[in-house]
């Protein structure tokens, strides 16, 4: 092979390896309060709110925003807030803390994993760490406790702004 052809070779494969968001042609709204912004900063203006599980057409992408078009409408939409494929109805919805409604079907021990790890039971585990032992009944209110809690949007994007996470990242 020549110099000319290897050159050739490497630029192809390279282009390649650096486009692989650009041959998925279509991603999904995969988190509530997605905003369409004019351009590709968090302080732009908002062209549209998309819904989860909303089709996305890619036209481009630069640093952490895809330039997408949808309903019609074309704008820029923060990496972190779509998907490769559509979200699971369970996903499309809910208002709580970890999205979704209901309670948990979790059925688990705030020690099963460090008590299995030392081949130890659940009372064996609570008595070494001073603690009272507790019915499965009560992890599960516990943990419904707080699958219940509510974040406002405002919350949330006050967070994120205040923290520069995500599509307010610096």
């Amino acid at each position: 092979m020549n110099r000319s052809t290897q050159l050739l070779a490497a630029v192809a494969g390279t282009m390649l390896l650096a486009t692989p968001a650009l041959a998925q042609e279509t991603l999904y709204v995969a988190s509530e309060g997605a905003k369409l912004k004019a351009d590709k900063t968090a302080s732009s203006d908002t062209i549209a709110e998309l819904p989860v599980g909303t089709q996305l057409s890619v036209l481009g992408q630069e640093d952490s925003w895809y330039k997408v078009s949808a309903g019609g409408r074309s704008g820029w939409i923060y990496r972190g807030k779509v998907a490769a494929s559509p979200p699971e109805a369970s996903r499309q919805g809910g208002d709580n803390l970890f999205g979704g409604g209901g309670s948990s079907a979790i059925m688990v021990s705030e020690a099963d994993s460090a008590r299995s790890v030392r081949g130890l039971t659940e009372e064996q585990a609570a008595k070494a760490g001073n603690r009272p032992v507790r019915s499965e009944a009560e992890y599960k209110q516990a943990l419904d406790g707080v699958l219940a809690e509510k974040v406002g949007k405002k919350e949330l994007e006050g967070f994120l702004k205040a923290g520069h996470i995500g599509e307010y990242a610096k």
